[in-house]
């Protein structure tokens, strides 16, 4: 396989972007292709170079790798050998935990010798977000009461104290796999409804809670959860619903909100997530249509306002950040709820609000890093070493 010039010096008039990949079985063979084809696509009509690869294909006798880049004219992907990029954006989805040792591992081998500078920080488990944010006065009225599930005698103490009902979730978890509900009925009953691993829906009906808890306890395994009380975050036919922020910094290194859009799950489902069969919708008419034109517009100016408060707060305590995505759910009084943070966010739920959001969800990663290639030498932003 021929290497392809130019290298990635990032400071040359011809930036290149590496795009983090994990490589297996396909055509392509790696996960969100529409997305990486779009960064292909606006870098080159900007002059930046963007190139996907797993760092598992690194050579470091000639410090390449396998780089993907998607042929306009030919529409199809293509690879070569190209030098290693010295800035990167990670949209690698390994999913089994072999697949995540062996990406991990080779992302270590390649930093034991190169610079890396990460365009985007990567966020703690659930548990320490929420222990961070829960320091700020300002935002502990909208965070759910939040505990580490330490065995079945913690979630039978949990449901006296919640009224009978308990939301669990991995505290690494992401797209809405292996979260689970837990409800009590009046005679004693336990409802389960959650998501497996590959995000089918799950339900299971217990004739006691003592049947429910031993239940649990196999599902969860070695895992860690944390649980929380089970809201009421559902619209008129009882679907699940939450509000997807999605905040990007801009060429200028600001955080700026591209938009806010509405994530609507099935009837009878636990998550609105849309990796699990979700739709996207405008968050304006799907919160005028449940709480009214004022409370609407209430609720997305608060929403606005604590995610600049929240990524602020993060960005803080955890590092430098390109991105983040903050869902917040509704509860049937209205009351607005932070849910979780994540730093590889999707991009999907933005179509729904808009063709410019939708165009700058994509481009803003390309704005910001070009700001970091383009830079010069001396004023390299060092916060990103250290991701």
């Amino acid at each position: 396989m021929p290497v392809i010039s130019p290298a990635s010096n990032p400071y040359s008039t011809n930036p290149v972007l590496g795009i983090l990949i994990y490589e297996r079985n396909g055509n392509p063979p790696f996960a969100e292709s529409s997305f990486l084809q779009r960064l292909n696509l606006i870098g080159a009509k900007v002059g930046q170079q963007v190139i996907a690869f797993d760092p598992c294909t690194w050579d470091a006798q000639n410090d390449t790798v396998k780089g993907w880049i998607w042929n306009k004219q030919k529409q199809l992907w293509e690879s070569a050998m190209r030098k290693l990029p010295s800035v990167v954006y990670d949209r690698s989805w390994p999913e089994t935990p072999e697949e995540k040792q062996r990406y991990s591992d080779a992302l270590q081998h390649i930093r034991a010798t190169k610079r890396l500078t990460f365009l985007n920080g990567r966020l703690p488990h659930k548990g320490k977000v929420y222990e961070m944010l829960s320091q700020d006065r300002m935002l502990v009225s909208v965070l759910p009461p939040t505990a580490l599930y330490k065995g079945p005698a913690s979630l039978a103490s949990w449901l006296r104290k919640h009224h009978g009902s308990a939301f669990l979730k991995p505290i690494s978890g992401s797209q809405g796999k292996r979260v689970m509900a837990i409800v009590k009925a009046d005679n004693g009953t336990i409802k389960l409804a959650g998501r497996h691993n590959d995000n089918r829906p799950l339900t299971l009906d217990c004739s006691s809670l003592a049947e429910a808890l031993r239940r649990l306890e196999r599902w969860i395994g070695e895992r860690t959860y944390i649980m929380q009380p089970l809201l009421e975050l559902t619209g008129r036919q009882s679907e699940p619903f939450d509000l997807r922020a999605l905040m990007q910094k801009d060429k200028t290194a600001r955080w700026t909100l591209t938009g806010i859009a509405a994530r609507l799950g099935a009837p009878g489902t636990v998550t609105a997530n849309l990796h699990g069969g979700g739709t996207a919708a405008p968050a304006d008419e799907v919160l005028t249509l449940l709480f009214g034109e004022q409370r609407g517009a209430e609720l997305l100016q608060e929403v606005s306002n604590l995610s600049f408060l929240i990524v602020a707060r993060l960005e803080h305590t955890f590092g430098r950040f390109a991105e983040i995505g903050l869902d917040y759910g509704v509860d049937r009084s209205g009351k607005l709820w932070f849910l979780e943070a994540n730093s590889k966010p999707g991009r999907t739920a933005m179509g729904s609000v808009g063709k410019k959001a939708a165009f700058i969800a994509s481009e803003q990663p390309l704005s910001y890093a070009r700001s970091i290639l383009l830079r010069p030498p001396g004023r390299v932003i060092h916060e990103f070493d250290h991701l």
